[in-house]
């Protein structure tokens, strides 16, 4: 299955984020498709988009850059913010089951996503991607959480997803240019990361150009996205 985005910058959970980050996003990515997850733990979809809010800046920076735009909600609060304006898709929180997902998917028209983790789960084909964390241990803390907490898959565990032909995974938690490779050759589509696209600016468009040398490298991306 052909990814929707080759590479996901998912915002940190609290702090300031640096808007002008965006901008080396697109010059370590180049021709790659690039998108953005606005995620804050336990903020209502509104929040994400306000434009007083802490990720405001991001927002008009990847609007100006025509990068799309995913809002991280629980599956609860799906509707309501599939009609929030400037949305591009919605990914779906705490490993939505089976029902849950064949209820919305009719009714949610735009890019669709979830997030899960531990062993492989159904339901690819009612989804656009599965983000499936974490694959090694992460490098950024949930709030109210020790860093390390959250107990990694593996590539044992990616190749485990990746046995189903109609996946379209991207690999979350401790993917970097050190690890990336190893999770495109277990059958990730697309990379995901916080930390990694979130830095000092000469680190992140580094770390972001290896990234896409790594991808174009192991042939998963799409002939419409080569320059």
């Amino acid at each position: 299955m052909t990814p929707p985005f080759h590479l996901l910058a998912i915002t940190p959970p609290t702090g300031p984020v640096d808007p002008e980050l965006v901008g080396c996003w697109r010059a370590g990515a180049g021709d790659l498709a690039l998108a953005v997850l606005l995620r804050e733990p336990g903020a209502a979809p509104e929040a994400l988009l306000d434009p007083a809010g802490r990720l405001a800046a991001v927002v008009r920076r990847c609007r100006e850059r025509a990068i799309p735009i995913l809002l991280a909600v629980d599956p609860e609060h799906a509707l309501r913010a599939a009609g929030l304006p400037d949305v591009d898709g919605l990914h779906l929180r705490g490993d939505p089951s089976l029902v849950r997902l064949a209820e919305l998917r009719p009714r949610l028209p735009g890019l669709l996503g979830r997030a899960v983790h531990g062993p492989p789960q159904p339901g690819h084909h009612l989804v656009d991607y599965t983000l499936v964390a974490p694959v090694f241990p992460p490098t950024t803390a949930q709030p109210g959480a020790p860093l390390g907490s959250k107990r990694p898959i593996g590539l044992d565990g990616l190749r485990a997803w990746a046995a189903e032909p109609a996946a379209c995974l991207v690999a979350l938690g401790g993917v970097g240019p050190a690890t990336a490779a190893a999770c495109l050759a277990a059958g990730a589509r697309a990379l995901a990361g916080i930390g990694v696209f979130f830095g000092p600016p000469a680190r992140v468009e580094q770390d972001v150009a290896a990234l896409s040398e790594q991808l174009r490298a192991s042939h998963v991306v799409s002939p419409r996205t080569r320059a």
